[in-house]
């Protein structure tokens, strides 16, 4: 079972409701322990009954059972009178010997400083249900209520309890029960705010803006109106408070962590980085800091230092803690970036199998991997989503999977670490994809030039000598789409130059090697369309000059 310790405040006034407001009791009941203890221990001197008692509650959750022992004495000794350092210490009683640490919880609870005191009988009614004395517990809780029916103190500790059990709606209804037996008290709305700051985060911020119009500075509001505004997306305003309010030598790693988040979804990674990293100075293990800490190296673009971050990360102890896609696609992106592409495909392929939107998944990792120069495998990618589709993916997703493809192929060939006969062949079927994938836009939109286009610009790369004209009936049919367009000389500009270019080569090839006058004429009026265009195009002027320089051929 986990810890989760309750003592209450002693400023219970006899028959009345009211509870006194304790900064120092506030935050060790929202288990804010690291500000309780600064708070408790600057008031050693000036209150060491009380200082002690928490004190050594807040040893007792950590796991340090000797020093809350030694905090209970002091406590004791300080003040024999305060009843709570008694509870503290008959719980180690109730361990070693059931039997009497029974009978000295019942004698402090019919103690007169303890019989009216609602604090005294939940602490001991706490005590029993953690040792799992369900009897005693609903006794011990019963005499609480007698000492006082208004008091919100018994229902926020069943509200604690149904929360250990995760009854979420439980507990918020007993938080309400409290806050509506003590509007002033403000614990149990900063309770139900925990609770919701995640899963109703809107909720969160209605029960914390009312505790903001009882008492505008009551400090407990901030880290929790905080995570719900970064909850909702308010990441400026949760940036807000965090300046505001956080100190880095008493705020807690939560409160930390919620302020980096709020900072790295601000796209203010820089900031965050150095955030975490004061963070992982406090405890260099912490799960979310060390997952966020590689968020923020692949969002600098530091893919050198963020490997080593990646793998820090990876190689700490799950706990209770899990894996989510996005961390492995962001190891994956570190590794690709690192062309590690093999390492990569391998965190892509965990992040796959945990991903509730596999076809998202497919998309953004070929995005990415062609953003790190793998067009090729982003296509692979970007297949996977097609075929799992089938049949419906968008116009736009075979036109970004062809020209990866397109990339692909022109990419490898100008790779002086391949071998060339290897990307000479992987170009080819790079390029024999990248066609097809590109004749389903034209098929899909015959009035759009794009895929005409690239399928003549692929056809022309599977043909880089031009000996076949295989792009040819492409070029060919882009210009019967784009002259039936509304001024298409100046629409279409670039694309009527790399047709005309194409056409004119083509047909020179031709006469070079039949002489035939037909296609000297073709040379002749693609070279002509070229100067009107372009009258400096060289390559245009080159074809007509080695034109009038050949010999008629009989």
């Amino acid at each position: 079972m986990k810890k989760h310790f309750i003592s209450m405040c002693l400023g219970v006034t006899l028959g009345s409701a009211a509870v006194a407001q304790n900064l120092g009791v506030d935050y060790f009941l929202t288990e804010q322990f690291d500000k309780a203890k600064e708070i408790f221990e600057s008031k050693l001197g000036e209150n060491p009954a009380e200082s002690n008692y928490y004190l050594g509650e807040i040893a007792y959750a950590s796991g340090d059972t000797a020093l809350a022992r030694s905090c209970y004495e002091k406590g004791l000794a300080a003040d024999p009178e305060y009843p709570l350092n008694k509870v503290g210490l008959a719980k180690f009683l109730l361990k070693a010997d059931q039997k009497t640490g029974i009978k000295t919880l019942t004698d402090i609870s019919k103690e007169k400083a303890s019989k009216k005191n609602v604090a005294v009988q939940v602490a001991i009614a706490k005590i029993y249900y953690e040792n799992g004395m369900t009897a005693m517990y609903e006794k011990a809780l019963s005499a609480a209520e007698k000492a006082n029916k208004k008091s919100p103190l018994v229902p926020m500790l069943r509200g604690d309890i149904l929360k250990l059990a995760d009854d979420v709606g439980g507990a918020a209804g007993e938080y309400e029960q409290a806050i509506n037996l003590d509007e002033s008290y403000l614990v149990p709305y900063i309770k139900a705010a925990q609770i919701y700051a995640d899963i109703n985060p809107s909720f969160a911020i209605e029960k914390l803006t009312t505790v903001l119009e009882i008492d505008s500075s009551y400090p407990l509001t901030n880290r929790y109106m905080a995570r719900a505004l970064y909850n909702v997306g308010h990441y400026a305003r949760a940036i807000d408070i965090h300046e505001k309010s956080f100190n880095i030598n008493v705020s807690s790693i939560g409160e930390l962590t919620d302020y980096a988040a709020a900072l790295f979804f601000s796209q203010r990674y820089d900031e965050a980085a150095a955030l975490i990293d004061k963070g992982l100075t406090k405890d260099s293990r912490d799960f979310v800091l060390n997952r966020l800490r590689m968020y923020s190296a692949l969002e600098q673009q530091d893919y050198v230092n963020g490997l080593p971050i990646a793998e820090k990360f990876f190689a700490l102890p799950l706990e209770k803690n899990k894996y989510i896609p996005r961390d492995y696609t962001t190891y994956g992106d570190i590794l690709s970036f690192n062309r590690q592409i093999d390492a990569a495909v391998q965190q892509y392929g965990k992040a796959i199998e945990l991903a509730t939107d596999k076809l998202d998944m497919y998309k953004k990792i070929g995005e990415q991997l062609n953003k790190a120069g793998y067009p090729g495998v982003g296509a692979d990618y970007y297949n996977l989503y097609i075929e799992a589709m089938g049949g419906e993916a968008d116009t736009k997703d075979y036109y970004t999977m062809g020209t990866y493809l397109y990339k692909a192929a022109t990419t490898i060939v100008r790779d002086t670490t391949v071998d060339s006969l290897y990307a000479a062949n992987k170009a080819n079927e790079y390029l024999v994809k990248a066609d097809t994938t590109f004749g389903v836009i034209t098929e899909r939109m015959p009035d759009n030039t794009l895929g005409f286009l690239y399928r003549a610009r692929v056809n022309a790369s599977l043909d880089p000598e031009t000996s076949t004209g295989l792009a040819k009936p492409h070029y060919e049919a882009l210009l019967a789409l784009i002259v039936s367009k509304e001024n298409y000389n100046q629409a279409y500009r670039k694309e009527l130059l790399e047709i005309y270019q194409y056409l004119s080569y083509y047909y020179y090839l031709q006469f070079d090697a039949n002489g035939n006058d037909e296609d000297k004429s073709q040379v002749i009026t693609y070279s002509d369309k070229i100067l009107e265009l372009n009258p400096n195009n060289a390559i245009a002027q080159q074809l007509k000059e080695a034109l009038s320089a050949t010999p008629e051929k009989k």
